[in-house]
């Protein structure tokens, strides 16, 4: 009986070293895993984000392109400006000529109120080519700008992506297409 019972104490410890074993092996594979997630998650977050920062306005005003769009820009703004100066120039003179006409007499009253509804006209018509020139100039800008900014901001996003940057951000406060 004693010899069943050595052969049972030594079937069962084998049986409990077999289990022992394959738990450490089985508990190795996890904390190997764990400790490779660890490093992994750590070198990640080792690795600080990069962050860029510009300003567009300034780098826009040190391109040559933009001194050749500048130049275009202010070529077609004067030449509005001329047309507003010319169109208030003759509303000025047909303001002053219905003026010296009434205070000479020659105006009968419906000639007076006609005069006083085409000058009320032609003002109104001014302050529309104001607002539209205005409005032209604006996208006049944008057709000419546009193009150089969109090849700036490649070229930026360009560097920041050979560099590891994570963002790139711009100090300026520019409409941007």
């Amino acid at each position: 009986p004693v010899r069943l019972y050595l052969c049972a104490a030594k079937r069962q410890l084998f049986f409990m070293n077999t289990i022992n074993m394959s738990t450490l092996q089985h508990l190795n594979l996890r904390v190997w895993f764990i400790l490779l997630l660890f490093s992994v998650c750590g070198a990640l977050y080792a690795q600080a984000p990069k962050y860029g920062h510009t300003n567009l306005g300034n780098l826009l005003e040190l391109l040559p392109e933009t001194k050749v769009a500048e130049a275009k820009l202010k070529a077609y703004a004067d030449s509005l400006s001329n047309a507003g100066n010319i169109k208030e120039q003759l509303f000025r003179e047909a303001f002053s000529k219905l003026e010296s006409d009434y205070k000479a007499g020659k105006l009968t009253p419906l000639q007076v109120q006609e005069g006083q509804a085409e000058m009320q006209k032609q003002q109104q018509e001014l302050q529309t080519f104001d607002q539209k020139a205005q409005q032209l100039g604006a996208q006049r800008r944008d057709e000419l700008l546009n193009p150089i900014l969109s090849k700036m901001l490649d070229a930026i996003k360009e560097v920041a992506k050979e560099n590891g940057y994570l963002m790139a951000v711009s100090y300026t406060h520019l409409t941007l297409p």
